[in-house]
């Protein structure tokens, strides 16, 4: 009896062996039973020139627009409609000077020829910069770094234009006023020249183009400097790609 029991413990501890050993072998076949971990990155994908490790400085990611962005580019489309106006209203003040000389067959005042050259690319200038965020379907457009930085020389340049306009007629009309018998003693300091700068009429209307410069100077000087800053800005956000030459030959 002995005997027997020993041959059937044997024969059941040879059976748990080989059920245990089954069952290992199966876990080892399953994939499931092992945590699934990411694949590599395929080397096709990088960049060219640049390689596992490299600094790569990559633009950001797309955001909608915020409601400070929206108002902000509204405001600054506002300013380029009454850089438009403004423009227009330099151009129709000194262009009747030159179209009555012209009418006389008389020479062009230099002066006047300068004003209305100045007055004719502020105005192209709004107009492009109005008409770009519609075909662009953009209110807040803003081109990229290399843009930017043309585009404020461009205004800048414009800003010194407006500047000389505005100091050349201001010497000419600030404090002058037409010759009339009827009027203060004290605006009549200028009587001896008002003969050289036109009648009442033509000096009355240039005393207001002086102002209208002035207002054309500080509506350009504000634009010229959001593009300053937006030139800054992009600067900044356009980061070149940086490879380490010394680092991936080290890795080879």
């Amino acid at each position: 009896m002995s005997f027997l029991a020993v041959s059937l413990l044997k024969f059941g501890f040879s059976q748990a062996k080989k059920q245990r050993a089954k069952k290992q072998g199966q876990q080892f076949q399953d994939p499931s039973a092992y945590p699934q971990y990411p694949q590599p990155y395929p080397m096709t994908e990088y960049p060219p020139g640049v390689a596992p490790g490299s600094d790569v400085a990559y633009p950001p990611s797309s955001e909608p627009t915020s409601k400070r962005s929206k108002a902000m580019g509204m405001l600054i489309s506002a300013l380029r409609f009454f850089q438009f106006v403004f423009g227009l209203a330099v151009i129709g003040l000194y262009g009747q000077d030159v179209h009555h000389d012209h009418k006389a067959k008389d020479t062009w005042n230099a002066k006047w020829v300068f004003a209305l050259i100045v007055g004719f690319l502020a105005t192209s200038t709004a107009v492009i910069h109005l008409i770009v965020p519609f075909l662009t379907r953009k209110v807040n457009y803003r081109p990229g770094a290399k843009l930017q930085l043309p585009r404020f020389a461009w205004e800048f340049v414009l800003c010194v234009l407006w500047l000389t306009l505005f100091g050349i007629f201001g010497k000419l009309y600030i404090g002058v006023y037409p010759s009339d018998s009827n009027s203060d003693s004290s605006k009549r300091d200028a009587t001896s020249t008002t003969s050289e700068l036109g009648d009442a009429s033509k000096i009355n209307r240039m005393r207001h183009a002086v102002w209208v410069d002035l207002v054309n100077l500080v509506f350009w000087a504000v634009t010229a400097s959001w593009a300053l800053l937006q030139w800054l800005k992009a600067r900044r956000e356009d980061g070149p790609v940086v490879f380490d030459a010394e680092k991936e030959a080290g890795s080879i």
